[in-house]
């Protein structure tokens, strides 16, 4: 890691722009392919728009993005400006910390005069304002904290500053309650990793089998995913789907028949590519069409296969799409445990991040963080890159530079402007409860349908979501948050800018918590009043231990930490489903058939009714490192709602072109051919696109070199 601002060297292999994930895979690669890499970041954390924030320095992310204004006009082409096309990724965004309804009664601060009174001051003058009536207001019945002034302090300037829209505007009164709770979060800021981008990785997915064969994994820790939920729109409720074979056998939700249905789908999606008969008719045709078509599948079993398994964050999967998605997920379950996801801890994004970026430095990889860069320099004539200008003056060369978009100049950001014809967005919304949406089940993923919510409850014309909504659940054991915290991912694809996040996520988030002064969500006990006093010290250890709530009993030793070197010896997921169907046809007393599908077993397979000669493997609930939950937890009745203590909403720009040039574009000079640009990050839940994104860069730069091969172990003296 530079520790100046200046280089000693000052030509590269390659440059790369921003710790975004597909830049941290390349150089990683690069570097151990022997090239010379240089890695900058004008932010001062890893990740780029996959980073993972403290409460502090997710509130100064936010508040820098939200007051920061559109690019200038008057910028020279070859000029880079870099927070201007950050804060233009980003719209809509707004935060609040919710007052806390405990029944009893809550001093409110009205801000509108000294807001008024002030309006013509300056900045800071105003923000002094309304910090001293605050403070004057608050210490007549409190004992203010070190945290408690920065809370004044941060809700006054975020009250007086009006380029913070809708964050600005409900602060215009604040109450004791929101001052303490703010205090709290601000206590416990290092005990929280807001991720940007929540996503997951597949067991056995590209990223998780690039990490075991790169040795790279070996850095970071895991948990696996407990569960999904559906939402059910007829039934208006989240319920727990089954997503596994030991789910199938315990699920009450699902008939026997709808769970031969489920099983005979299930044996044969892990060999789709051998029976192909079966779906080539329909390989381009929607996946939802084939299932029903082919299978019959009911509403029920239909939810199961289309959401909770094959879901990969593309409403409109084609079979072919489908069938890939579901196999990915079969082959997961069992490498680990009886989940198909892994979560890392410690934060998603910036700790992946974090991790290719060391195997870079190992290798030669230069990295300087929080680096300004001034200008591009290009050969026009020859359409080369020629070099970037940083902020002191130093000229940095490399034959080839890889950059996320906020790193282009003007006039490059105007061709990819002109070619993306086809906006895309993503809303996104973060949530600290506390306690737990899903009752004891603490990881959690949940999956409201297109189609499945009212946007506009009482208004005439009815909009529903076109998109599915995604929600994530982390808990303590992530080390994500508090062990009486947890916090929710909720987001969803958009279409455009006219809805903002908070239009676009609210019905699903009011199905699952409790929103302070929304009528419409649900209701939950009122939460403990936080205080700003220091307690009392306790008499024994046992009153040392925190508070718990719901779901706070799934501690770390029942929800152990897991590396990537503990992988079960469980290779032969087809045979479990098969085992699995044959021992419900023995236990049924219903002898309706089910409807048959037109395929036939491939080759070799056992029959699912006759007498099976396949060696027994053993059962995942009894092999798994990290052991599912009872059958109880599969139900979600008598759950007790939590109360959404913190909310932040945003809508992140995920638009990319799609096509070569559009209409009256022709006039607009082409990206240097040395220049890569990276794919913003998508919407889906795992980092697959941006994988996959990686090795291709690398392969063009790089062609005949292996990519991101094994590191050698300290021992060998040949790497470390």
């Amino acid at each position: 890691m530079a520790d100046t601002d200046s280089l000693d060297a000052t030509v590269f292999d390659a440059i790369l722009l921003g710790t975004g994930f597909t830049q941290t895979i390349v150089a990683a690669a690069l570097a151990r392919a022997g090239k010379t890499v240089l890695h900058l970041d004008e932010n001062d954390y890893y990740g780029g728009a996959s980073g993972a924030f403290g409460v502090r320095d997710l509130l100064k992310w936010a508040t820098k993005i939200a007051s920061t204004s559109s690019p200038s006009r008057d910028a020279s082409a070859d000029k880079i400006e870099f927070q201007r096309l950050v804060a233009r990724s980003y719209n809509n965004l707004e935060f609040h910390f919710h007052r806390i309804e405990t029944g009893t009664a809550d001093t409110v601060i009205d801000l509108t005069t000294v807001l008024q009174t002030h309006k013509d001051a300056s900045v800071e003058d105003r923000i002094k304002a309304v910090e001293d009536h605050i403070t004057a207001a608050y210490a007549t019945t409190n004992s203010p904290s070190k945290e408690s002034k920065e809370a004044i302090s941060s809700l006054a300037s975020w009250a007086s500053t009006p380029e913070l829209g809708a964050t600005a505007t409900q602060l215009e009164s604040v109450s004791f309650s929101q001052i303490q709770l703010l205090e709290e979060f601000l206590k416990n800021t290092r005990k929280y990793n807001f991720d940007l981008s929540p996503k997951l990785l597949y067991s056995r997915g590209p990223l998780t089998n690039l990490l075991i064969s790169s040795g790279i994994g070996k850095y970071l820790e895991f948990k696996l995913l407990e569960r999904t939920a559906v939402y059910e729109a007829l039934t208006d409720k989240v319920e727990m789907m089954p997503t596994s074979k030991e789910d199938v056998f315990v699920s009450k939700a699902l008939s026997l028949k709808e769970k031969r249905l489920l099983m005979k789908f299930l044996q044969f999606a892990v060999d789709y590519e051998n029976q192909t008969e079966v779906w080539e008719d329909y390989k381009h045709a929607p996946f939802t069409q084939f299932v029903q078509s082919a299978y019959g599948l009911t509403d029920k079993v239909l939810t199961a296969v289309v959401y909770a398994i094959g879901f990969d964050g593309n409403d409109y999967a084609t079979t072919t799409e489908g069938l890939k998605s579901v196999k990915v997920y079969l082959q997961s379950l069992g490498r680990y445990g009886n989940s198909a996801y892994l979560c890392p801890l410690y934060g998603v994004g910036s700790e992946l991040a974090q991790a290719f970026c060391r195997v870079s430095a190992v290798y030669g990889g230069i990295y300087m963080l929080q680096h300004g860069l001034d200008k591009h320099n290009v050969d026009k004539e020859a359409n080369k890159w020629q070099s970037v200008v940083d902020h002191t003056g130093q000229t940095l060369k490399a034959n080839q530079i890889i950059c996320s978009r906020e790193y282009l100049s003007k006039e490059m950001d105007e061709y990819i402007e002109a070619r993306t014809l086809n906006r895309n967005y993503v809303s996104h919304c973060i949530i600290v409860t506390d306690r737990s949406a899903f009752g004891e089940t603490a990881l959690c993923k949940t999956l409201f349908p297109m189609g499945s919510l009212v946007l506009n409850p009482g208004e005439t014309s009815i909009r529903k979501n076109k998109h599915t909504v995604s929600v994530l659940q982390m808990c303590g054991g992530t080390m994500s948050c508090p062990n009486d915290r947890y916090i929710l991912y909720v987001w969803a694809e958009s279409a455009n800018l006219k809805t903002d996040a908070k239009e676009d996520l609210t019905a699903a988030i009011r199905k699952l918590v409790h929103i302070p002064g929304d009528p419409l969500s649900l209701k939950a006990p009122a939460p403990k009043q936080v205080t700003a006093t220091t307690p009392a010290a306790p008499e024994s250890a046992e009153e040392s231990k925190p508070a718990q709530h719901l779901g706070d009993a799934l501690a770390a030793e029942d929800q152990p930490r897991m590396s990537l070197d503990q992988e079960l010896d469980m290779e032969q997921v087809r045979q479990e489903i098969l085992q699995a169907e044959k021992k419900l046809f023995e236990e049924s007393e219903n002898n309706t058939p089910v409807p048959s599908r037109p395929s036939t077993p491939a080759p070799g397979a056992p029959s699912s009714t006759g007498s099976s000669t396949a060696a027994p493997t053993k059962p995942l609930s009894r092999t798994a490192f990290q052991k599912s939950k009872s059958a109880a937890s599969l139900s979600m009745d008598n759950i007790i709602a939590p109360n959404a203590l913190f909310t932040m909403f945003y809508k992140r720009t995920a638009s990319w072109p799609r096509v070569p040039y559009p209409i009256g574009s022709e006039d607009l000079k082409p990206l240097p051919d040395n220049l890569t640009v990276v794919r913003p990050i998508n919407h889906s839940l795992d980092f697959e696109a941006a994988t996959e994104e990686a090795r291709a860069i690398f392969e063009k730069l790089c062609p005949g070199e292996e990519f991101l091969p094994p590191t050698p172990e300290p021992e060998d003296n040949s790497g470390f």
